[in-house]
């Protein structure tokens, strides 16, 4: 059976990460390297993982990578952002899991897996080892960025649970 809530929830989030995902296309080019972005519809997918299942973030993850890839881009963005993606929602489903890490903690290492994963596929893609090089620097600007997304989560989680909580 449908479960109509869980539906329209997950069709809400999907369409507010597509939101954020192309509001960041028109943000100008700040201090990143190439191939780095900040990845605002990220939060999105931090936020489900938290208040959600870790299926209806999967779901809302590759299902805007799809719909992002197909309206903005090529199967090769599809390729690059799903491999990063899922990298990423896998490395932080296991570390939320294991309740050490806080979701700045969580997300800082989604930012950095996120990269990993890009980087896998430009070298399986490229038949290039050289590019793994490329690693310490986006790696490193994916903690920052993950360090970044993961306290705007908080703070959207914190607003949710406080109205939630408080009334309306």
């Amino acid at each position: 059976m449908i479960n109509l809530r869980r539906l329209t929830t997950n069709a809400l989030l999907i369409s507010l990460s597509l939101i954020l995902f192309f509001v960041e296309g028109f943000l100008p080019p700040l201090i990143l390297p190439p191939g780095a972005k900040f990845g605002l519809a990220n939060v999105v997918t931090l936020v489900a993982l938290y208040l959600l299942s870790d299926f209806d973030a999967l779901t809302i993850l590759s299902t805007r990578i799809f719909l992002a890839g197909i309206f903005a881009g090529s199967p090769t963005v599809i390729l690059f952002s799903l491999s990063g993606g899922l990298l990423s929602l896998a490395a932080m489903i296991l570390l939320k899991r294991t309740k050490k890490f806080s979701i700045i903690g969580v997300s800082a290492a989604g930012g950095f897996f996120h990269n990993v994963g890009q980087i896998l596929a430009a070298i399986i893609f490229m038949s290039s080892q050289k590019i793994f090089l490329y690693l310490p620097i986006l790696g490193t600007c994916g903690i920052f960025v993950g360090v970044l997304i993961g306290l705007l989560a908080k703070e959207i989680l914190r607003k949710i649970f406080f109205l939630t909580t408080c009334g309306k």
